[in-house]
């Protein structure tokens, strides 16, 4: 995979964690959905995450977004003995995705910008700051 390709893939996964992340933040998740605990967490936690690492105190932050799909795309057909460039190859776009997400947390995109009364905060949208 030439490194564009893989630079693309990175991108695409690191939009999806984003995305992932900003629903778990804005939407009202109902006590029924599996996601529900996780997002109570991740709300009650946000002013502390300053970077993706800090995403691992209240969820497997590995799988959010498309990051599983990703990996097993990535290490298809791998055989019992593995293939170690397929898997140094998706090791290599997950963190490549990872570091975007860590630099878009660490620019405050999960920052709330108003909080009223304990209601969800509002955050800087990624399509925002990438265009601005």
């Amino acid at each position: 995979m030439d490194i564009q390709t893989r630079t693309a893939k990175a991108q695409r996964l690191a939009k999806t964690i984003m995305d992932d992340l900003e629903a778990l933040l804005s939407a009202n998740i109902s006590s029924e959905q599996s996601d529900a605990s996780i997002a109570e967490a991740l709300k009650q936690n946000v002013d502390k995450v300053t970077c993706f690492s800090d995403l691992h105190d209240c969820m497997d932050a590995n799988t959010l977004g498309e990051s599983e799909e990703i990996w097993e795309e990535l290490t298809e057909d791998n055989g019992p003995e593995g293939d170690e460039k397929k898997v140094q190859l998706a090791c290599d776009v997950l963190n490549e995705a990872q570091n975007i997400v860590d630099e878009w947390i660490k620019q405050g995109a999960l920052r709330p910008t108003q909080r009223d009364n304990g209601q969800t905060p509002k955050m800087s949208s990624h399509r925002e700051q990438n265009n601005g």
